[in-house]
């Protein structure tokens, strides 16, 4: 299903053309247009120079070939969008639309990254094949047996009518609520004489056989006599253990608030010392002698309260410098480049030329066009920069999604996404981001691809690089 992007001041939308026979009237698109159905994408229609358009609100949403178009996909999002387009499928039948209006499309299935939930588009025109089916099984983690298994299972059954695939979809979505008995071991962890377990083939259930039998009963001797499970005990322990840990760290917190205010006490005592021996001067008669000494007592008074004020203000920059050293490791602004252990050369020097002598045709050098090199985006920043070996990478602050973490708020979850150039270089693409992907002052729409030249200016949001 073709379709275009728009955005406009405050939204973002997917259009997608009404076919010409289209009966706009008719019931589907009436009830898509007047009714907000959970977990169906907002749609509205709009007539343009003679042509009807079908507006899908899209807006805070990204598609999930966006999203997934370079990494792998968790099983558990893969379940989590096989519940989600079960629960779709079971509301729509409430509302009497025919769920095989479904468009089961990688670019038309969002990510709502608010609710943390997956969007629907339902087109009222032609029915579509199924392609999701099999982006998730070329994509799905393969650590994650269990998920790797069920996207197998539905890109075969996608090949059949939508019901009994909608079916499929049902019975994979409540695989996952399932206990598990045991994690799969590999084959070559038991012989074939000494097979533990084996599937009963009915669907139904595992049988054990008598080994595992034994250990279950153990188990259950176990719970009975002490009254709690080894799981159990654990994870007492386990929160037994937290719980001491916030307590230190309590303690800990208070004791640095008890000894903050003992020296802010102390200073204010030494002040009113100091404050105290200067007012002797004047309202006492007392030698000169006196006096001066008066006056040396509290300037040596103003210097101990001077040189703790000082010190707990080092102590307070200091925090500040470990916390935020600590936020940069955590949430790094940029990539840092791995070009460490280069070979140093001296000039002048005869062993660094017999280290690296060339010979043959090894010793010839071969120019390569600027089209055939892969630069880097320098920011204004020293040592800012962004490392372009290996494409494609995603630009963003979300770390689920994106290569490249920029901490700077104007960026969003996921922002945009830099390729290799099919003639070299590279090519920026704006993922329909809040603040904009700008070339050379141009902002990219929502989606559109652009080549990047040397020298260009390319800015996401409010940081800004040179593609170098």
């Amino acid at each position: 299903m073709k379709a275009t992007y728009y955005k406009d001041t405050l939204h973002s939308y997917m259009v997608i053309p009404c076919p010409p026979e289209a009966e706009t009237e008719g019931y589907q698109y009436r009830m898509l247009e007047m009714n907000r159905i959970v977990g169906i994408l907002p749609c509205g229609l709009r007539y343009i120079d003679g042509e009807k358009f079908l507006y899908y609100n899209v807006t805070g949403k990204q598609s999930i070939r966006t999203l997934y178009e370079d990494r792998k996909i968790p099983g558990t999002e893969l379940f989590r969008l096989l519940k989600d387009m079960d629960r779709v499928s079971g509301l729509l039948a409430g509302f009497l639309l025919d769920e095989q209006h479904l468009i089961l499309s990688p670019d038309q299935i969002f990510y709502d990254f608010g609710s943390g939930s997956y969007s629907f588009t339902y087109y009222p025109g032609a029915i579509t094949e199924p392609e999701i089916f099999r982006f998730l099984a070329e994509g799905i983690e393969g650590s994650d047996k269990r998920a790797a298994a069920a996207a197998y299972r539905l890109c075969a059954a996608a090949d059949s009518d939508r019901k009994a695939l909608m079916e499929a979809v049902r019975e994979e979505a409540a695989q996952k609520d399932k206990p598990v008995p045991w994690e799969i071991e590999a084959e070559s962890a038991y012989s074939a004489e000494r097979e533990d377990r084996y599937y009963n083939g009915a669907g139904e259930k595992y049988v054990i056989k008598r080994e595992d039998e034994e250990r279950a009963f153990d188990r259950t001797e176990e719970k009975r006599r002490t009254g709690k499970s080894r799981e159990e005990r654990s994870r007492k322990e386990g929160s037994r253990e937290e719980s001491g840990m916030e307590s230190d760290s309590r303690e800990e917190l208070s004791s640095r608030k008890k000894q903050t205010v003992l020296r802010i006490l102390l200073i204010l005592i030494l002040l009113g010392g100091a404050g105290g021996l200067i007012s002797v001067t004047f309202l006492l008669y007392i030698t000169q002698r006196e006096k001066r000494l008066c006056i040396a007592g509290a300037i040596l008074l103003f210097v101990a309260a001077g040189l703790l004020t000082g010190e707990m203000a080092a102590q307070r920059y200091r925090k500040r410098k470990a916390r935020r050293e600590e936020d940069r490791i955590k949430n790094p602004v940029y990539k840092v480049s791995d070009e460490k252990d280069l070979p140093l050369f001296r000039a002048g020097s005869a062993s660094s030329k017999e280290d690296y002598q060339l010979s043959g045709d090894a010793g010839h050098t071969v120019r390569f066009s600027e089209q055939e090199t892969i630069g880097r985006l320098y920011g204004r920043d020293r040592g800012n920069r962004i490392d372009l070996r290996t494409l494609p990478v995603t630009i963003g602050k979300s770390q689920a999604y994106a290569d490249i973490l920029l901490g700077d708020p104007s960026i969003s979850r996921v922002h945009a996404r830099i390729y290799k150039g099919e003639e070299g270089g590279i090519e920026i693409r704006d993922l329909d981001s809040t603040n904009g992907t700008w070339i050379n002052g141009v902002r990219l729409g929502p989606n559109e691809k652009v080549r990047v030249q040397r020298g260009d200016e390319v800015r996401f949001g409010n940081v800004e690089y040179e593609y170098r």
